[in-house]
């Protein structure tokens, strides 16, 4: 009788060991491609944030739009995996931080 429960319990947990082995690599997988899609989105926004920084400087302003940039010709292009990006950089702390939204990606803190 005793082996029959401690059989049953091993069974148990190898299904549960199982279960638990494939959420941890179904979840990693998820942060993985989530990572990939978001790249190029994130090297945008330190690309305008690098390249705003004097513009903004020069020009004593807080806020700038994106769509500016382009205008002066300070940024060639808003468009990021075929998605038309929308945005601006703040001069925070003496530093250009962009947000950006493209698609159905939105920088954290992006106020429309």
């Amino acid at each position: 009788m005793r082996s029959a429960n401690l059989k049953r319990m091993q069974i148990i947990s190898i299904v549960w060991g199982i279960i638990m082995f494939l959420l941890v690599a179904g979840v990693t997988a998820m942060g993985f491609v989530y990572k990939n899609e978001t790249k190029h989105y994130k090297e945008f926004e330190a690309l305008v944030a690098k390249k705003s920084h004097e513009y903004l400087l020069n020009n004593n302003l807080e806020k700038v739009s994106i769509d500016k940039l382009k205008e002066e010709h300070i940024i060639e292009t808003t468009l990021i995996n075929q998605k038309e990006c929308t945005g601006y950089v703040k001069n925070e702390e003496n530093e250009a931080k962009a947000f950006v939204k493209c698609g159905m990606y939105k920088t954290q803190g992006y106020e429309e």
